[in-house]
């Protein structure tokens, strides 16, 4: 089942990514080496760190699969 959550901040984001992470009872660890990242990024991502790269981060969201879509304002 996907679910869609709002994105406010780095955090947000983080916990997001944990909690889909853990879901599928994957270590940080683990993701670091099947996203090949270090475990320290995997923590800074999950801690809401906010000066991880966005290639970083949508790298890690892939492994996991988890989408991104982006709501663009009309004009």
């Amino acid at each position: 089942m996907s679910a869609l959550v709002q994105i406010h901040t780095p955090d947000d984001l983080g916990k997001a990514v944990r909690k889909v992470r853990k879901a599928q009872g994957i270590t940080q660890s683990d993701l670091a080496l099947i996203a090949g990242k270090s475990h320290v990024l995997l923590r800074d991502i999950e801690t809401g760190k906010g000066t991880v790269s966005l290639a970083s981060v949508l790298l890690v969201m892939q492994e996991l699969g988890i989408r991104l879509y982006m709501d663009i304002p009309g004009k």
